[in-house]
């Protein structure tokens, strides 16, 4: 009977799912309308790593990515550009929903994609035994990856 309990429907947990605080948190600020400067710091634990930085909306990410200008991959650059068109959908469904105006179709789709990705300004990568990591770059991660977080 002990054995059922503790190994029935209620007991499973799918660790591959991620947190749904953070998944929330990240969701509530990709909905944002307008650019955060700062982002909200956050620290992450990613497979032993330490990911700290300011998190921003996806949509400002990918601004802020495309405003770099130094990638040489013209697969990196395309592919970029085919997600931040995706991202400026969503994005424009966002100010179109805040001022009362009409969302289409396609913005509508971006829209309701899930949140599977956070993004980071400002961030750097530290490890055990080398805490300075590079800072000050754009990180994006997968939420799934995420075992543990902390406001600031």
């Amino acid at each position: 009977m002990l054995d059922a309990m503790l190994n029935g429907p209620a007991s499973v947990v799918d660790w591959s799912e991620p947190d749904s605080v953070l998944g929330t948190y990240v969701a509530q600020m990709d909905r944002l309308s307008e650019a955060v400067d700062p982002g909200v710091s956050l620290s992450l634990s990613v497979h032993g790593l330490l990911v700290t930085g300011e998190l921003i909306p996806q949509w400002q990410w990918f601004a802020e990515v495309s405003e770099l200008n130094d990638h040489s991959d013209a697969f990196y650059v395309g592919t970029a550009e085919h997600v931040k068109e995706q991202s400026d959908l969503a994005h424009d469904a966002i100010k179109s929903r805040d001022t009362g105006g009409e969302v289409t179709h396609r913005q509508h789709t971006a829209l309701m994609t899930p949140t599977r990705y956070i993004h980071l300004r400002n961030a750097s990568i530290n490890s055990p035994g080398w805490l300075e990591g590079k800072g000050g770059m754009l990180w994006r991660g997968r939420l799934a990856d995420i075992s543990g977080w902390t406001p600031g």
